[in-house]
């Protein structure tokens, strides 16, 4: 699906997509994203959005023309194309646009709470609950928590703190549900995105 930077069709100037289309675009919305590229996945910050694109500050420095997939709470997996670049800044345009009036939401149409895309990863990290210090796997990670795999029996509800990996930095929560040998983890304060990025290793 991806085939590497394409070449820009126009000078790439740090001029808003829909500025340019004469649309007005929604600004402030600063909610954490994933992208998908031919390289890998990584972070970013979104800074305002519109039906044709967004404008984000990225932990891995895009190039004009670059092709990726992004995801931000309320909108599905949508493939883009980078237009610009400023620094660590830079403006995407969806190839389709998009309805954005659910990124505003924090419930969806059926009432679920709207969740912030999650990255999937391997890494090894320390939970602690109580008295008690747990090896455990990490298997995904959001802004919100984690979700944890462990031999061990956790009870729901439980607050305790998971050491997360590459920060070193505990990440207070509780267990807010269990399956089998794997239970999520939901944090008390949302991790800010250079903490996110250092822990999927693009930071």
């Amino acid at each position: 699906m991806f085939h590497g930077p394409i070449k820009p069709t126009h000078d790439p100037v740090p001029t808003h997509v829909d500025q340019r289309r004469g649309t007005r675009r929604h600004t402030s919305v600063l909610l954490i994203g994933r992208v998908r590229y031919a390289g890998g996945e990584s972070a970013c910050l979104v800074h305002d959005i519109s039906s044709h694109g967004l404008m984000a500050r990225f932990t891995a420095m895009p190039m004009v023309g670059d092709r990726m997939l992004i995801a931000v709470r309320g909108l599905p997996e949508v493939a883009a194309t980078v237009r610009w670049v400023n620094g660590f800044r830079g403006g995407v345009e969806f190839e389709v646009a998009q309805d954005v009036g659910g990124v505003f939401c924090l419930r969806d149409d059926r009432g679920h709470v709207a969740r912030t895309p999650r990255f999937a990863m391997q890494a090894s990290a320390s939970l602690r609950i109580g008295d008690l210090r747990l090896a455990v796997d990490i298997l995904d990670i959001s802004p919100g928590g984690v979700k944890l795999r462990s031999d061990a029996l956790v009870p729901v509800g439980q607050a305790g703190s998971v050491l997360l990996p590459e920060i070193n930095v505990a990440a207070f929560g509780s267990v807010c549900w269990t399956r089998d040998d794997r239970f999520g983890f939901r944090f008390c304060t949302p991790l800010p995105l250079a903490s996110l990025s250092r822990v999927l290793g693009c930071g």
